[in-house]
């Protein structure tokens, strides 16, 4: 069965599943020992993580290491740590512990990558005091090619608000889209702004979802399609919605993630678009969580994205041109990624 991204029903799927990334799964209650909740972390993780064939992860060979720490009289600080560590094992920015003291997370799928974005370089080398800030963008204009930051897809985008912006640089070469830095956020968004760079229905890519507790227990695959809004348009006057169908590159790097990495999955697939800067940080597994019996909660992925050529993204998109930021370039106010972005749409 086959699903398309309409703004007006927005996917069941997403509501049920991807909103804020998050996914609701009720266990019933079981002790609450230190063995009685990490037997139980342990468990809902090898039932719901949607990647242990796809990172070649022995989780039974993981429990058996880690439950060797866990001791009847151990803290809840102790007892934290040692289920934390567990569940870094699986390499994972959406695998977390959140307790009232404290939340784990795994931030390796960036760290060991250079930032590429320095928003100071921006402001200071670029905008200074002419950019414009509409909704939830920052938008500067470069004459020819227009600039668009989307820093967080928390962040709400009105139909309004794209209209207005694509309204402003219908006539230029064309787009660069900065969305270096952004962690993610709600997939609406990322669907409703990706779907003003077409003008037809395009599979942009497929996904699966976990749907028993094997290791390999998943759905069918389901294509992902990309449509343009519907030409009734919004608001009351119902004027068409704007498209913009010439050139677009969209910057990323590693610090790309979770819905920052759909995003650039779904532009990738369109003719027009060129990914610059580095490959995203990944995030492609719709995220489920449970709250454990002494009230912890835990959340990990739960399904499996993969591209228009069928390549699973979970480690990220890599992009069409690769660049860093040089530092002597960044000491003068010069942002390399942005300036090959600006060179290959004048080209």
């Amino acid at each position: 069965m086959k699903h398309s991204l309409y703004l007006s029903t927005g996917l069941l799927i997403l509501t049920l599943m991807l909103t804020s990334c998050e996914a609701l799964f009720i266990r019933p209650d079981r002790g609450t020992t230190p063995a009685e909740i990490f037997e139980e972390a342990w468990t809902f993780a090898d039932q719901e993580y949607s990647f242990f064939g796809f990172k070649n992860i022995n989780w039974e060979e993981v429990r058996t290491r880690y439950e060797t720490r866990i001791q009847d009289s151990m803290t809840d600080e102790a007892l934290f740590e040692v289920i934390a560590d567990m569940l870094y094992e699986l390499r994972d920015g959406h695998v977390n512990l959140s307790s009232d003291f404290n939340v784990s997370r795994n931030w390796t799928w960036y760290l060991n990558s250079p930032p590429n974005f320095n928003y100071s370089v921006l402001e200071r080398g670029y905008f200074k005091q002419q950019e414009t800030f509409t909704g939830s963008f920052v938008v500067y204009d470069f004459g020819d090619v227009g600039y668009i930051r989307y820093s967080a897809f928390t962040s709400p985008i009105s139909e309004a608000d794209l209209d207005y912006v694509l309204t402003k640089f219908r006539d230029h070469t064309g787009i660069i889209i900065d969305i270096r830095d952004n962690g993610g956020g709600a997939l609406v968004n990322a669907t409703n702004f990706a779907r003003r760079f077409t003008d037809q229905e395009v599979v942009v890519g497929s996904w699966r979802f976990k749907n028993g507790p094997g290791h390999e227990d998943f759905t069918d695959l389901e294509d992902i399609r990309l449509t343009p809004p519907d030409s009734t348009g919004f608001g009351p006057s119902k004027t068409a919605p704007v498209l913009f169908t010439g050139k677009v590159a969209v910057l990323t790097n590693r610090s790309s993630y979770s819905a920052a990495n759909f995003f650039p999955m779904y532009m990738k697939a369109l003719p027009n678009v060129t990914l610059v800067g580095d490959t995203t940080g990944g995030g492609g597994g719709a995220p489920a969580n449970t709250e454990l019996a002494n009230g912890w909660g835990i959340r990990v992925s739960a399904s499996q994205l993969f591209d228009d050529a069928g390549v699973n993204v979970e480690d990220g998109i890599p992009p069409d041109v690769q660049v860093n930021l040089d530092p002597a370039d960044e000491a003068n106010l010069v942002d390399t990624i942005l300036e090959r972005a600006l060179a290959l749409i004048r080209q």
